[in-house]
């Protein structure tokens, strides 16, 4: 699976590099955010606000072309809606794990999309 959906990136880059910059930013602090959420959810045993959390997370990441952190937090969201928390500490680490380089890899994008 790729880490960036292309052809939403090519649909926001139509935005202009300032504003896709700024969307960037704010979905990376909303999921700083819904990260706390899921971890707190996690270690109280509420299936249902980690899958809240991760519903929330799962469409913002969908809608910036964050594909990889998206199936990520499907996978959460399902198990969450399932009551079944088993496997959710390694989900929740993977998820973790793949925003860095998710950041990264915007960036990248934004620097090759706007560097002409």
């Amino acid at each position: 699976m790729e880490m960036l959906d292309t052809e939403v990136l090519s649909e926001l880059s139509a935005l202009g590099e300032e504003d896709l910059r700024e969307l960037i930013e704010v979905y990376f602090e909303d999921v700083a955010s819904q990260l706390e959420r899921l971890k707190s959810a996690l270690a109280d045993g509420d299936a249902a606000a980690l899958a809240a959390a991760a519903h929330r997370v799962k469409g913002a990441s969908l809608s910036i072309g964050a594909a990889r952190v998206a199936t990520l937090a499907s996978e959460l969201e399902a198990a969450g809606r399932a009551d079944d928390l088993s496997g959710c500490g390694a989900l929740l680490a993977a998820f973790q794990a793949e925003l860095e380089p998710t950041r990264a890899a915007l960036s990248t994008m934004l620097e090759v999309e706007f560097s002409g």
